[in-house]
Formats: C-alpha cells, sequence, structure tokens
C-alpha cells in the first residue's frame, strides 16, 4: 500500500467538524467551572465585594442543567 493509500484511509475516517455530540457539554461545563473559579479568586484574592453565594440554594440548578444536557444529547443522537 502507499502512503497516499493510507493517508485518504486515515481521511475518511475522521468526523466531520460539529458532529461530536458531547463537545457542546464538554464547553459548557468548562465554562461553568472557570465561571466558578473567577468568582471565588475575584472574592477571595482580589478582595472584591461580590453578593454572597447560597449554595444550598443553587443545587436544584445543577440537577435542571445535567437533566437538560442528557435531553439535548438524546435528540441530537436521534435528528
Amino acid at each position: 500500500m502507499t502512503e497516499q493509500g493510507s493517508t485518504d484511509t486515515f481521511e475518511r475516517r475522521q468526523r466531520p467538524p460539529g458532529s461530536d455530540p458531547g463537545r457542546l457539554g464538554t464547553i459548557v461545563f468548562g465554562v461553568v467551572i472557570i465561571a466558578i473559579g473567577l468568582w471565588f479568586f475575584a472574592e477571595r484574592t482580589l478582595g472584591l465585594d461580590l453578593p454572597r453565594i447560597e449554595w444550598r440554594a443553587l443545587w436544584p440548578l445543577a440537577l435542571i442543567a445535567i437533566g437538560a444536557w442528557i435531553v439535548l444529547g438524546a435528540r441530537n443522537r436521534r435528528a
């Protein structure tokens, strides 16, 4: 087999851009983690007076976000 033939086979195996169903969820999760880290950094290190967050009141939002991620992921796989 020539080198050109193996390159053609490799190119056919690659996924087209935008076909990774978990990519959006990974990006959103990363952005949320960065935002939380920046919040704590600004409050603790820089001494900015940010509003207090009651994490006990926000945990249902995490459940909503996870559920939405699952539903949207399943919908995108069906389409």
